[in-house]
């Protein structure tokens, strides 16, 4: 399902007790439901320890830091709002922030973040860069500031959206780290050793190790693409973790498999891994 735009993200939500079929009520100390108030829709049913994080206060906050690190006012507001409101992912652009780590190979500033109501997502927010030749964005090895919390009554989003104002800083800084890769020459079987050992580790319960082959078949053809652009250097290899990660439109929840995604590109791209 795509996301979609306006504003409907912004709907009232509260808690209820909840029963069972013979009427029996459920102790919110066990589990509570979320309701969607303008339609009466149930969109979780979630712990004793859960805390309601807003998607109206997640938005107001993102734009206050934004506005309060006056970093640039020429930006792309994007909000997406996933089954029936359960989840949104947003996405702030800069249009005027950008690095060319390659010739005619732009990138450009964004904040992404995420919220849900169903427990999906932790809220989230981080800043990134977003490449302009095939729209993925780029995890890098730092995360650039980024922060996830849990939906518990600890939950501070006003110190969460603080590192924004420090995100576009490191996003510069890190300009050399992005073109030190288009200098590193990377081999067919060394993309192919990467793939195998980072991002297409098959789950078992032996001590097996088994490769997620049609994972790996993709993740080659998308090597093999960028290689062809950019040259056989690690901005290949990166940006095809990247484009694998972004473009999921063909699984059965492309926003739910997008998350996961990158937060296995942004582990597999660590220093520690990175070092090919």
């Amino acid at each position: 399902m795509d996301g979609t735009i306006l504003n409907e993200w912004d709907f009232p939500v509260h808690e209820e007790i909840m029963q069972t079929k013979s009427g029996i009520e459920i102790p919110a100390t066990m589990q509570k439901a979320i309701i969607r108030s303008d339609t009466n829709q149930p969109l979780a049913t979630v712990g004793k320890k859960y805390t309601i994080v807003k998607h109206q206060d997640v938005v107001k906050s993102i734009r206050d830091a934004i506005s309060k690190a006056n970093i640039s006012k020429d930006f792309t507001e994007k909000i997406e709002v996933f089954d029936g409101g359960k989840r949104i992912r947003g996405s702030i652009l800069f249009n005027d922030m950008t690095i060319e780590p390659m010739v005619g190979d732009y990138i450009k500033y964004q904040v992404l973040y995420y919220n849900s109501y169903d427990g999906t997502w932790s809220f989230s927010v981080a800043g990134m860069g977003f490449r302009l030749f095939c729209k993925n964005g780029c995890a890098d090895q730092h995360s650039i500031a980024k922060t996830v919390n849990k939906h518990t009554a600890n939950i501070n989003i006003q110190a969460s959206t603080k590192q924004i104002e420090k995100s576009a800083d490191i996003f510069f800084n890190n300009i050399g780290w992005y073109k030190a890769m288009s200098l590193a020459t990377i081999t067919d079987l060394q993309a192919e050793g990467f793939f195998k050992l980072h991002m297409c580790r098959a789950y078992t319960k032996t001590s097996e190790k088994k490769i997620n082959k049609k994972r790996l078949e993709k993740l080659m053809g998308f090597w093999i693409d960028n290689k062809r652009q950019v040259g056989s250097n690690k901005w290949a290899l990166y940006n095809a973790c990247t484009y694998w990660a972004t473009h999921t439109n063909d699984v059965k929840n492309p926003e739910i498999e997008r998350n996961e995604r990158e937060k296995l590109v942004a582990k597999a791209v660590k220093e520690t891994v990175w070092s090919i």
